[in-house]
């Protein structure tokens, strides 16, 4: 190290805390043993603030990137202790500057946007507006440019929290991930330094999608979670809560952690459309976790809650593949198919109608439940291309239980009441194959 930055560094030791002990050493020319030196917390004299803003105000103007450096986190620690005093304007300006020196020009937008809103009244208030505008055209692109120009525009009303509160909150969700690592440290900040300030759960939430955006998963999920523990009335606690479980189901993996916050957010937020999302998502969680009763009792209530959206089709299917093919209960999951048949006319009931019958055959061995689903196709269905194939079907179940009078009865229903249909001839064929046994 050169002698240059050695001074300087001694300078910054004396003004943190003292000489150190090998200093003291050689002014005293004796020996202290380190046991006995008393640790000292040492305190500013009067006119110590100022003192100390001259000192760093001189050290910040300095052209060698490495001053700068280390400049730096003391200009801000002297700003967060005094950001009320009178050369706090000068000292974010300055803030501002030093980050151009190192190249950091993303912290120097938000240093200068801040400096708009918190020192509006300063007389370097239009320096730093130029010095704003300057960068901005210099490094941003069109659309940045309209977003960070208004808002660095005159402050909003309110206090100085109130006006630093919203522009956070406009950085965050507009320019959140072009200025993120400084928008984030300052929303990290603004709670130490505004512990009374009211909004302080939005805050937290503008964080949390923060992170989200820039795929900072896991910081997100602490985002939220201490929303949701510090501010129980919250009213972006259910938004805090739907976000939680999506980070932790699709980013984080914590598919049971995700199901809990789900079940709250259903329970307790009926009729949202947050809830309306948990219920969706617990739909493919439950089953992904093999909690298959689970399952079960959420696609009811999906039919039950939202019997008008399509998803409530999906999951009549669902729960009635479940039941078959999870849960070893295919009488269930046929009951499931009828009542899908009985809210949903057309194909999709015909296809359901078709689908109990086949449980009703390989599953449950029940002869009379498969010709119910076949004669629901056929006489609430007689127009349709399926009602032909159902008779037929039912003809033929009979005739593979050897109760020809039956089968008898149902081939001849084809061909008497779909003579133009292309099963008539086959009904017929087989109709008189039995009548010649």
């Amino acid at each position: 190290m050169n002698r240059a930055k050695g001074t300087i560094l001694f300078f910054i030791i004396v003004l943190a805390g003292g000489l150190p002990v090998s200093a003291q050493q050689e002014t005293s020319g004796t020996e202290t043993p380190a046991a006995a030196i008393p640790v000292i917390k040492p305190s500013l004299p009067p006119g110590g603030m100022a003192a100390e803003w001259e000192f760093l105000k001189t050290r910040g103007k300095d052209k060698d990137e490495d001053v700068a450096a280390i400049v730096l986190p003391e200009l801000s620690d002297w700003l967060k202790l005094y950001p009320d005093s009178e050369y706090a304007a000068e000292a974010q300006l300055l803030k501002a500057e030093i980050h151009l020196t190192l190249g950091d020009y993303r912290s120097a937008i938000v240093d200068l946007l801040k400096h708009t809103q918190e020192y509006p009244e300063s007389g370097l208030n239009a320096s730093a507006v130029k010095l704003l505008n300057e960068t901005i055209d210099k490094k941003m692109d069109k659309k940045m440019k309209l977003v960070l120009s208004e808002a660095g525009k005159a402050p909003e009303a309110g206090g100085k929290a109130e006006r630093l509160a919203a522009l956070l909150k406009k950085l965050a969700e507009r320019a959140g991930e072009e200025l993120y690592e400084p928008v984030a440290g300052e929303l990290g900040e603004f709670s130490g330094r505004f512990p009374s300030y009211a909004g302080r759960d939005e805050l937290y939430f503008a964080l949390g999608e923060l992170h989200s955006k820039k795929e900072e998963h896991l910081r997100a999920r602490l985002a939220y979670e201490k929303l949701i523990a510090l501010y129980p009335d919250s009213r972006l606690m259910v938004k805090a809560k739907r976000s939680l479980g999506d980070v932790l189901a699709d980013e984080l993996k914590d598919y049971d952690g995700a199901i809990s916050v789900y079940q709250d957010v259903a329970a307790n937020y009926p009729g949202t459309e947050e809830a309306w999302a948990a219920y969706g998502q617990l739909a493919k969680l439950s089953e992904r976790q093999k909690k298959y009763g689970l399952a079960v009792d959420v696609h009811e209530k999906i039919i039950a809650l939202y019997p008008e959206k399509a998803a409530a089709y999906d999951s009549f299917q669902a729960e009635a593949r479940i039941l078959r093919d999870e849960l070893s209960k295919p009488a269930e999951a046929a009951a499931v198919l009828g009542r899908l048949a009985d809210k949903y006319k057309g194909e999709k009931a015909i296809e359901a109608l078709y689908l109990a019958a086949k449980i009703a055959k390989k599953d449950l061995k029940d002869l009379e439940a498969e010709i119910k689903m076949y004669d629901r196709i056929s006489t609430e269905y007689t127009n349709d291309k399926e009602a032909p194939k159902a008779l037929f079907a039912s003809a033929e179940a009979y005739e593979a239980a050897q109760n020809f009078e039956k089968a008898r009865e149902y081939y001849g229903k084809v061909s008497e009441k779909y003579p133009e249909d292309s099963l008539s001839a086959k009904a017929q064929k087989r109709l008189n194959a039995i009548i010649n046994k």
